[in-house]
């Protein structure tokens, strides 16, 4: 896809950080813009960057977990657009805690909307993106998470591990057609991603009251391994990840800077294949 102007673009997790990088560049291209996100004051403020952009646009509150809701967005978009070109399944929460202090809930919260917003996205806008026929693209935000796994962050990776094998296959199932598939992995971001942990809304409950615990805190192994990376802005995320979906690639890296841990994961499994004990 090379022309994006008056094409429709559906964003979740619009209402901060790359989300709302995403939906600037797609209003910078004359995009009309579906805006989805459950943080209401978040996503009204990209509402109203968007708007003064002077493009069409929508704002949908919506908990990518829950799959009706996801299907009420699909549904508004096509009533008010008639279309869906390109859908950014972006809607994430980090969640750092050790697994040896990760309950059932928590589990539930973190994959449900990471991996279970992806698929929810993917089951509520593909069938009705396939059959317009029109060059179509399905952006899911994945991370160097999806591929190297951190201590604090098991959920997570796990999650992003998750969208990466989905999003592979949905990419196999999709040759030849109308509708391209991408994933993005980014590295650092300046984005409040590092705040969304269990317990940061009201309605949750955290059994571990450990003041060690400190989001920030946790994450210092996985910022000392991207050393050689700096952070990069929302906005210059969005950027690559456009300049991805014109080149139609399936991955999508925002930071040069994890070659080496990626080259020492592909010999690790090159390493254990040879030592196979079985033709």
């Amino acid at each position: 896809m090379k022309n994006f102007e008056n094409k429709v673009a559906v964003i979740t997790g619009a209402g901060s950080g790359i989300g709302r990088g995403i939906a600037e560049i797609a209003a910078n291209n004359k995009m009309r813009v579906v805006l989805a996100d459950v943080d209401e004051t978040g996503l009204n403020k990209t509402l109203e960057i968007v708007k003064s952009k002077g493009v069409e646009a929508i704002a949908r509150v919506t908990d990518v977990s829950k799959l009706n809701e996801v299907e009420n967005l699909a549904s508004q978009t096509f009533e008010t657009f008639q279309n869906c070109h390109l859908l950014f399944n972006n809607a994430g929460v980090l969640g750092p805690a050790p697994l040896s202090q990760v309950n059932r809930d928590m589990y539930d919260w973190l994959i449900n909307i990471n991996l279970g917003g992806c698929f929810n996205g993917v089951h509520a806008f593909l069938p009705k993106m396939q059959s317009s026929k029109e060059e179509a693209h399905i952006i899911a935000t994945c991370s160097t998470s999806g591929f190297i796994a951190y201590p604090m962050l098991g959920l997570y990776s796990a999650s992003k591990f998750g969208i990466r094998g989905l999003m592979t296959s949905l990419r196999a199932e999709l040759t030849n057609s109308n509708v391209d598939v991408s994933i993005v992995c980014p590295g650092e971001v300046t984005t409040n991603i590092v705040n969304s942990t269990y317990g940061s809304s009201s309605n949750q409950k955290v059994e571990s009251e450990d003041s060690d615990n400190n989001p920030k805190a946790l994450l210092e192994v996985a910022a000392e391994d991207a050393q050689n990376t700096y952070p990069i802005s929302p906005f210059e995320a969005a950027q690559a990840i456009f300049a991805g979906i014109e080149n139609k690639d399936f991955y999508i890296f925002t930071h040069k800077g994890y070659k080496r841990q990626l080259e020492e994961i592909s010999n690790e499994y090159l390493d254990a294949f040879d030592q196979s004990m079985f033709q």
